[in-house]
């Protein structure tokens, strides 16, 4: 007959494996090492950036291609008064 094969100590008894290392992450883009501050600083202008120029540009789209008017604040000036 073969020899049984050895069993695993349930997972009560495992020991448990050692704790990685933790690596800090910075709070502020001033904690931030020297060589990632450019970096953050053109991820930054792109997240800004790039839903104004998207909105913008169709907004733009919009005029010159499918003809629709700008919208205005006061269309009829000359009805305007001022109130005193």
């Amino acid at each position: 007959m073969a020899a049984p094969t050895p069993r695993r100590p349930p997972p009560a008894f495992q020991q448990k494996p050692p704790a990685k290392p933790q690596i800090p992450i910075p709070r502020t883009p001033e904690e931030l090492p020297a060589k990632y501050r450019p970096a953050a600083t053109k991820v930054k202008l792109i997240i800004v950036a790039l839903p104004i120029a998207i909105v913008s540009s169709y907004m733009l789209y919009k005029r010159l291609v499918m003809g629709e008017e700008p919208k205005r604040f006061n269309p009829k000036r000359e009805d305007f008064t001022p109130k005193r």
